[in-house]
């Protein structure tokens, strides 16, 4: 029926272990972090602290990773049904359910849940009380899309209409033009998780499905709105790079006659491009190389209102991880990293400009902004966290387009949204592009 994964081997173990009474109960004794599993008993909040949340959770393996166990001749062991996790939830905590972002109200009693916990925070109070503060809370049905994908259950419906935006596969690096009404973005088939499935995504042109030899492309699209709804996306053609494995667009001009590509060949790190042309209506030049930003640099925008100083990602100068870089021709000693309250021992990535020359960008999976001297997140309505990366505000500062994930296993399906923002870079409701209307 089924193949347990590592994942589920170490939530059989937490229960088991749980259940012995092997530590002084009057002190709390540190576990391993590692998901939880259970069943929602109740949900209460601080009185004092309205961003906290207290979710009791009879602690238990889920009924299909029992009856898979069951049909492979390994029985979970039993688990004593005194085992209660205690987990704290709050504000920052990501909660999911139904394969979108949730508040905890939308979890009935007794729904299967999963926590993944912040690290070093999961400790255990004498036998039977496990406490937990949450990074993350997912309902399993959610969950087993995301990380047991070999778990036998009915399959999550695709949609993968290439005349479409959003898919099934992975739809990144939104660009807006033109007040949000022109739109640049990246996709990319999304890789099969088990043997029994294909390449999930739109085949749109300029994609292939990749085989044993071949690498999985990624291309760029512009779409526009129309009275009818958005136009089906059609390439962005460059000469010259049609075997690359990458050409990503990540800055437009307003007039759209010159944009900023990265591309990457094989066996090549990534490199920018500027290329042009002489009208909206004209094809693409071949884009030339900046050789000042030298390889392994890619993501780059050109500051507000400059058109020669650049902002780009890079792993250069022995960093492991990527930086957020800046290139300014009156600086003699090239491209230099920015500011260590942007560049931090994360990975900064995706950086793009706002009207006010605010500084949009992400650190692993947060979206932040830069302006007036200070770093802040960027939030999207709800009591929790909202995973949300890749913003990219329209030129007049009044929309702010970016990608949110649902749950797939080897790699997210991303998907582009649109939410009003204001001064203070609050967002609003997100709206699925292919839905929004201005």
């Amino acid at each position: 029926m089924a193949r347990l994964t590592l994942t589920t081997l170490a939530v059989v173990s937490l229960v088991v272990a749980g259940g012995c009474d092997l530590v002084d109960p009057a002190r709390p004794s540190a576990q391993q972090d590692t998901e939880v599993f259970g069943n929602l008993l109740e949900v209460n909040r601080n009185e004092e602290d309205p961003t906290r949340w207290l979710v009791r959770i009879q602690v238990g393996p889920p009924r299909l990773i029992r009856a898979a166990e069951q049909e492979s001749g390994k029985p979970t062991p039993g688990v004593e049904q005194s085992l209660i996790a205690t987990v704290a939830v709050g504000e920052d905590t990501v909660v999911v359910a139904g394969d979108r972002p949730a508040r905890l109200e939308d979890f009935d009693p007794g729904t299967e849940i999963v926590v993944i916990p912040v690290p070093g925070t999961t400790n255990l109070m004498g036998s039977n009380d496990l406490r937990v503060e949450a990074d993350t809370i997912i309902d399993f049905a959610t969950y087993k899309l995301w990380r047991l994908p070999n778990l036998e259950s009915e399959d999550a419906p695709e949609l993968n209409d290439p005349e479409l935006i959003n898919s099934a596969g992975v739809e990144i690096a939104p660009v807006p033009v033109a007040g949000g009404t022109v739109l640049y973005f990246t996709a990319q088939l999304r890789p099969p998780a088990t043997e029994s499935e294909e390449w999930h995504g739109a085949l749109r042109e300029g994609l292939a499905m990749p085989s044993e030899s071949a690498v999985n492309v990624e291309r760029s699209y512009r779409t526009e709105l129309t009275g009818d709804g958005w136009t089906p996306p059609e390439l962005v053609r460059f000469p010259g790079l049609e075997e690359s494995i990458q050409t990503r667009v990540t800055w437009v001009s307003e007039d759209e006659t010159r944009c900023l590509v990265t591309v990457t060949d094989v066996d090549s790190l990534p490199w920018v491009g500027l290329a042009s042309r002489p009208g909206a209506a004209a094809s693409w030049e071949a884009p030339e190389m900046i050789e000042e930003l030298g390889a392994d640099a890619h993501d780059a925008v050109f500051l507000t209102g400059s058109q020669s100083k650049i902002l780009f990602v890079s792993a250069r100068g022995g960093r492991e991880r990527g930086d957020l870089f800046l290139f300014d021709p009156k600086n003699e000693g090239g491209a230099m990293p920015l500011e260590p309250r942007i560049c931090t021992f994360g990975t900064e990535w995706n950086p793009r400009t706002g009207p006010q020359g605010e500084l949009f960008f992400c650190r692993e999976d947060r979206q932040l902004v830069f302006r007036n001297a200070q770093v802040g997140a960027v939030r999207l309505p709800g009591p929790h966290r909202v995973l949300l990366t890749q913003a990219a505000p329209t030129a007049d500062g009044k929309w702010l387009f970016f990608c949110m994930p649902r749950y797939r296993p080897l790699q997210f399906d991303e998907d582009i949204y649109v939410a009003r923002i204001d001064g203070d870079f609050s967002a609003g409701e997100p709206v699925a592009v292919d839905d929004w209307r201005p």
